[in-house]
């Protein structure tokens, strides 16, 4: 592993007629990193700068949000599962890896279901939505909760991505994940995923956190003492050497890597730096039978 932040870039590319912003970074096998609702990319920058020392990095805005263009008609998971796909064809990624949170979580399954061949290993960071949380009272409520543990600088941006979004696209986009079935399609997705719950998750209980682990065919859990929702945001270097070790366990089962390098079509432009919040990297325990949870001990 190489040393050093290497830097993130700007792209902007055109799928299913949406100019979509797409930040890039690293070099090596590919991993996408898809955020969750009412956010941008942008809250995922500091796993992907963890990440672009070993890996060629993608951090798209989904339509709608961030600096990716307002679709007429807001977009359902299904809908955001096809405008990513097409964002892997534009790219060039055959079977890249993805890292998902919450939402995230939502379309990057549609997309392993509809479209298997298209997406490798899988992280979901805290995936929703619970079945017995699937309303938007209830949602609320573990919204407020979770932010008593989310740090300051991840509910600033929040903010002003909701602004950005806009009230109705909201509320469009919130109703498609509330009626969204992932428990459904958890059992046909045949990638080996781990499955990361903060231990503080107001949205993602241990019981539903074990019952996606357990509807995966590959699944694992791991879950991570103190830690909010946004997991990956407050210790982007665990969840990043999680990351490592699943795709390291994939190229050793298939013996093969997907190198990507870039193409000489895109204008770079450098991306700001958001508040660090980097932790040091820390050993992840295996359980060898695959499905039982991971608890990292709270000095970790």
């Amino acid at each position: 592993m190489t040393h050093g932040r290497p830097p993130i870039t700007s792209w902007s590319l055109e799928a299913l007629d949406l100019r979509i912003h797409v930040r890039v970074g690293g070099a090596g096998t590919p991993v996408v990193l898809l955020h969750g609702y009412g956010v941008s990319g942008t809250y995922m920058l500091p796993l992907g700068r963890s990440l672009a020392r070993s890996f060629s990095v993608f951090v798209p805005d989904l339509p709608g949000f961030g600096r990716s263009e307002q679709p007429r008609t807001p977009l359902g998971i299904a809908e955001l599962a096809a405008t990513l796909a097409e964002c892997l064809d534009v790219l060039g990624l055959e079977r890249p890896a993805f890292v998902a949170n919450s939402m995230g979580c939502q379309v990057v399954t549609e997309l392993a279901v509809r479209q298997p061949g298209r997406v490798g290993p899988i992280v979901l960071v805290g995936p929703t939505v619970d079945p017995q949380r699937r309303t938007a009272r209830r949602q609320l409520v573990d919204g407020l909760r979770d932010a008593a543990h989310e740090p300051r600088s991840l509910l600033a941006r929040a903010a002003r991505d909701d602004a950005s979004v806009g009230f109705r696209a909201l509320l469009a986009t919130a109703r498609s994940a509330l009626a969204d079935r992932i428990e459904e399609r958890l059992p046909l997705i045949t990638q080996p995923t781990l499955v990361v719950r903060g231990e503080a998750d107001g949205f993602v209980g241990q019981n539903w956190a074990e019952t996606v682990a357990s509807l995966l065919p590959q699944g694992r859990l791991v879950v991570v003492p103190r830690q909010p929702h946004a997991v990956h945001y407050t210790r982007p270097d665990l969840v990043a050497q999680m990351v490592n070790e699943l795709v390291l366990e994939e190229v050793e089962q298939t013996g093969s890597q997907l190198p990507w390098s870039f193409p000489h079509w895109h204008v770079a432009a450098a991306e700001a730096d958001e508040p660090r919040t980097g932790q040091d990297a820390l050993p992840l325990g295996r359980d060898p039978r695959g499905k039982q949870a991971i608890v990292l001990a709270p000095n970790e």
